[in-house]
């Protein structure tokens, strides 16, 4: 479905990016997304690093602006405006995009931005996450930052699962959420959804 993503196209097309839908671990991967992007915050806004370029803060012997090339944007050189495409979103047509673009992952609260219920709890998690790295970083230091940014980004794993049709989708994620009793209407409902 190459059709639907626009500002991804270059990645997929220029860097061999592969696109994927996730059926099954939307709210991990998004909740492990704002963690590192607050985590980058945090370190990027230290006294110590305010006038440094991000080619020259480093976080675990990695610079900062290859984690977030990495992990949350990357800019396309050759564009006249700086395209900038991020690596983890939800569809366009969902109404958390913009928000969770613009308001979580860069801070800027645009007016007309819809939020919602699900938007609510996304500013949450951000604002939870940035409340703790501080409260970390006072009482432990910055080895612990580190050793955070380390667990989230090397020792925990996923499964990823490549489904060629829909009909299989619809399979792996009620047996994956199959838990030894059957799932509820509503579960069931949603996957479908």
């Amino acid at each position: 479905q190459r059709e639907i993503w626009n500002d991804e196209r270059w990645l997929v097309e220029q860097k061999f990016y592969g696109i994927y839908h996730v059926v099954d671990g939307q709210q991990r991967l998004t909740t492990c997304i704002i963690l590192i992007n607050e985590i980058v915050k945090f370190v990027r806004n230290l006294e110590e690093n305010k006038d440094k370029d991000l080619d020259r803060i480093y976080l675990n012997s990695t610079r900062l602006s290859d984690i977030i090339e990495k992990y949350l944007l990357t800019i396309k050189p050759d564009s006249e405006n700086q395209l900038i495409t991020y690596n983890f979103g939800y569809e366009v047509d969902n109404p958390s995009y913009e928000y969770f673009k613009n308001c979580i992952l860069n801070d800027n609260m645009q007016v007309g931005i819809n939020e919602t219920f699900y938007t609510l709890k996304l500013l949450k998690a951000k604002e939870f996450f940035a409340e703790e790295i501080a409260k970390v970083y006072k009482v432990k230091g910055y080895k612990e930052i580190e050793d955070i940014f380390f667990k989230l980004t090397q020792k925990m794993m996923f499964n990823l699962y490549d489904i060629d049709d829909d009909f299989n989708v619809f399979v792996a994620f009620e047996t994956m959420n199959n838990r030894g009793k059957r799932l509820s209407t509503l579960e069931l409902l949603k996957n479908r959804l």
